[in-house]
């Protein structure tokens, strides 16, 4: 299994979305698709060369010393896989350098590259790779120039500059993009903002449901679930009581890496879910990625009847 790593605290500051539809739809319009929140190359990013196999450390050339007071990045080589967008999980190897000595301060490639949510509102170094990454295509190195205000240096400037040298090495889905399926009567009523986060209206009529079932609102093809796998999800639960949302992964920068035999998220999010239920889960097997399906559970020791809305975006 691969090792997963993280760069820093990511922000859950996610402007919330009005979902006004009555029906199951889509919006091409999706705010996560727009690159204008990027960095842009600058001086100091274009100093940076690499060479060598994507995906594998590569051979970096830089003078030093280099001082931005500005994050920036360039892309030294363009890939030719799926966009990135803000929203998604991306994996990706690194090299980084401290940009007064030229030293290595870290890096990670195979089993230690980094896989993490692709959070543009966040602050610091986390915020700015991620803006680094934005809108580059997966298959690309950049090299993302970081400066002190962004990399938590004091106000003397203590730590300066950091260069990372990033491969982009896959993305998962932003959301769910299988074909979309006939509602089924008596289930909850599904509807999607423009990025794809899910709102979801509990059945006026009849009672909290007393054993779990699915509906399959988009059909996917891509790679199937199986009880064992590593899952990137998104997802919304709804308490069938509260009729209010009791946990999401919408609001934490981007979707969750889920082991689908222990419910356990591999990367740590805000939403103070200890591990997802295996009533839930087990809906998923068999799935596909693209799919998107809308899930009752019953109530248990551990929470209440609950309505959730799944989208399989990736199988590790």
């Amino acid at each position: 299994m691969r090792r997963i790593t993280a760069l820093g605290r990511s922000s859950v500051a996610l402007l919330a979305v009005g979902i006004a539809a009555v029906a199951l739809t889509g919006c091409s319009s999706n705010p996560n698709a727009d690159c204008s929140t990027a960095l842009t190359s600058g001086q100091a990013s274009n100093l940076v060369s690499a060479t060598g196999k994507i995906g594998e450390k590569p051979k970096v050339e830089l003078p030093t010393p280099i001082d931005s007071s500005s994050s920036e990045r360039t892309v030294i080589t363009a890939g030719s896989g799926t966009t990135v967008h803000s929203g998604q999980l991306v994996e990706f190897g690194y090299t980084m350098y401290d940009g007064q000595t030229g030293q290595i301060g870290g890096s990670g490639y195979g089993n230690s590259a980094v896989v993490l949510p692709l959070d543009t509102s966040a602050s610091g170094v986390t915020g700015a790779i991620a803006r680094g990454l934005q809108c580059t295509t997966v298959g690309s190195r950049v090299s993302v120039v970081v400066s002190p205000k962004d990399n938590g240096s004091d106000a003397s400037g203590a730590g300066g500059t950091q260069i990372f040298v990033v491969d982009v090495i896959d993305t998962s889905l932003a959301a769910a993009n299988g074909a979309v399926r006939p509602s089924v009567s008596g289930f909850p009523t599904v509807v999607l903002a423009p990025t794809g986060q899910p709102g979801i209206t509990i059945p006026s009529s009849g009672g909290a449901p007393t054993t779990a079932r699915s509906e399959l609102l988009k059909a996917g093809d891509g790679a199937t679930v199986k009880k064992d796998s590593i899952v990137t999800l998104q997802y919304t639960a709804v308490g069938w009581e509260s009729k209010s949302v009791t946990t999401k992964s919408w609001s934490n920068g981007g979707p969750a890496l889920v082991n689908m035999a222990t419910g356990q998220l591999q990367i740590q999010n805000n939403d103070n879910v200890p591990a997802l239920p295996q009533s839930m889960l087990k809906q998923l097997v068999g799935q596909k990625v693209g799919s998107q399906l809308v899930i009752e559970t019953p109530k248990d020791s551990a929470m209440d009847a609950q309505a959730w809305v799944v989208d399989i975006l990736g199988v590790r």
